[in-house]
């Protein structure tokens, strides 16, 4: 099986050249404009970076060396850990990476400190930043978003919100009021997907926002000893287990396929409160449950091994889970659903079954099993289209077009 080389997270050296085209499938720019930034441009980017750890923490640290090549920019990341709610598990710190730190960083915003706020927000008008971008994925955030804005607006630096999701996986009334109070404060957007484009314009219907795929991660190893293999169709879970990625009806449709040559692993931090789901997949003989943050060379043996991920999800908006699967080449079995259709290609890079159906999602991946297509090619072309290059000039491309 053919392979990209993969990138070093901590130094950011790669063996094969950067694909910088745009992606075909998906406009990476704002709506109306071919306009470009002028490279001398000074931007800030504010968010978890190396060496905390998590999904967020690593697109931040991605799109931080990609601007790097593109404009002057002033990078501020955390000088503490978030609380829990922002990383759940034992360690806040990427297992192998608790002593790293990012060239080009500043460690210096506390995001529950407002003090550290402002002397974040000084840093970056002494450093004469023109337009600001700031991740936006969890309410926790929200105060801190908010003043910075609110602070270097008035000053007239202008904001960008990266919307990993509008609203918050699961989201509540008062996650929904709060992430509102801050989006409202924007006026120009990137999102993952059409249908996270769709949320913003119905809380800002005149905003301008920018629609990117998700990245491939690129930097993790490939095994020299790969895992064995348990199964002639081995699938793999991988991320955190939440009531809405629908790991009840994998379950059930693991249950219908226990006659068939089929092993699941489910790989991440499980965050149910219904233990219930658990219990029942550790007595499954053929699921193997790894319920923990894993390190880097974990996550190349997994998906190395596997046939397929699975991505039994009820919602999605985007997931950073695909872009994992297409650096290792592997076909996506998901449920049908927006976040995900825009990503996998039915027959062509993967397997689309109708969410919260376990017959159906079961039939996919018995389908998968009997008769599996070759994927490789066209999951390496999908790929080819989602980079960080051509993300960091979505951004600038949305930054440089004419104000309204």
């Amino acid at each position: 099986m053919g392979m990209s080389l993969p990138v070093d997270l901590k130094t950011g050296a790669r063996s094969v050249p950067r694909v910088t085209s745009p992606p075909a499938a998906i406009d990476s720019r704002a709506e109306g404009s071919n306009a470009k930034i002028p490279p001398v441009a000074r931007i800030g980017l504010i968010g978890p970076v190396l060496p905390f750890r998590g999904g967020i923490a690593q697109h931040t640290t991605m799109l931080h060396r990609a601007l790097s090549n593109r404009c002057r920019l002033v990078t501020i990341s955390l000088c503490v850990s978030p609380l829990r709610y922002l990383h759940p598990g034992k360690s806040r710190l990427e297992p192998g990476y608790e002593t790293h730190r990012e060239p080009g960083v500043h460690y210096d915003l506390d995001p529950i400190n407002p003090v550290q706020w402002l002397k974040a927000c000084r840093r970056l008008l002494e450093s004469g930043v023109e337009v600001v971008v700031i991740p936006w994925w969890t309410v926790f955030w929200a105060p801190c978003a908010w003043f910075m804005t609110r602070f270097l607006g008035k000053r007239g630096i202008e904001t960008v919100f990266l919307c990993h999701n509008v609203y918050p996986h699961e989201s509540t009334i008062r996650k929904k009021i709060l992430s509102r109070w801050v989006l409202k404060e924007g006026r120009l957007f990137v999102v993952h997907s059409q249908g996270e484009s769709v949320k913003l314009r119905n809380i800002r219907p005149h905003v301008r926002v920018a629609v990117h795929p998700h990245p491939v991660y690129a930097h993790f190893p490939v095994p020299t000893n790969p895992k064995p293999r348990r199964a002639g169709l081995e699938l793999l879970f991988f991320g955190f287990v939440s009531a809405y990625k629908g790991q009840d009806i994998l379950l059930q449709a693991m249950d219908s396929l226990s006659r068939e040559d089929v092993f699941l692993t489910v790989a991440g931090k499980w965050l149910l409160k219904d233990t219930t789901i658990k219990e029942r997949a550790l007595s499954m003989p053929h699921v193997e449950v790894l319920d923990r943050y894993l390190s880097e060379e974990e996550v190349g043996e997994l998906f190395t091994r596997c046939d397929a991920v699975v991505l039994p999800y009820l919602s999605a908006t985007a997931t950073g889970v695909i872009p994992v699967a297409y650096h290792f080449r592997k076909p996506v079995i998901a449920s049908d659903i927006p976040g995900i259709r825009a990503l996998v290609s039915d027959g062509v890079t993967g397997k689309l079954a109708p969410p919260g159906r376990p017959e159906a999602l079961a039939e996919s991946i018995r389908t998968f099993l009997r008769n599996r297509p070759a994927m490789e090619e066209p999951i390496a072309r999908a790929a080819a289209t989602m980079t960080w290059d051509s993300l960091a000039q979505c951004i600038l491309d949305l930054i440089g077009e004419p104000r309204r």
